[in-house]
């Protein structure tokens, strides 16, 4: 899948912020948990990510806001196993270089089938800024590795 880019006309992508996560490794049985970063972010007041991931390998635990992010207000739903949509909205806006805004943590519920690991895909991300105005951004890797 295609992660969504938001971007304005007539901006460029050096402009864009981009969405990204640290290298994770876990192991069966652990809790482990995944930040979301933006490598560069001015004004950020609003965020909608739709992730997708393998329900028979992972199961979504909880998301905690980031100190950066405390301002803001979120809501995650997982109510569908295999599919994960994290809100985050507020009146004022949070600015940064590689900010961390949320942890998301999952437990390991069995091996995967394939040796290398499992993935979690970023299948939607949208950014918004406290003027309503979308900020432009990219997917660094649109998947997310999680190696055992």
């Amino acid at each position: 899948m295609t992660a969504l880019c938001c971007l304005l006309a007539g901006v460029s992508l050096s402009q864009a912020a981009e969405l990204y996560t640290a290298p994770v490794r876990m192991n069966k049985g652990s809790l482990i948990s995944i930040p979301i970063l933006i490598d560069q972010v001015s004004g950020l007041a609003g965020v909608k990510l739709v992730m997708a991931y393998d329900a028979e390998v992972l199961k979504f635990r909880e998301g905690q806001k980031t100190p950066v992010s405390q301002s803001l207000m979120h809501v995650i739903n997982d109510q569908k196993p295999g599919r994960l949509i994290v809100v985050m909205a507020g009146a004022t806006g949070v600015s940064g270089k590689d900010v961390s805004f949320i942890n998301l943590t999952f437990a390991v519920v069995k091996p995967p089938k394939n040796p290398g690991g499992t993935k979690i895909e970023v299948t939607e991300a949208q950014l918004m800024t406290d003027q309503l105005k979308e900020i432009p951004c990219t997917v660094r890797a649109k998947t997310f590795h999680v190696s055992f």
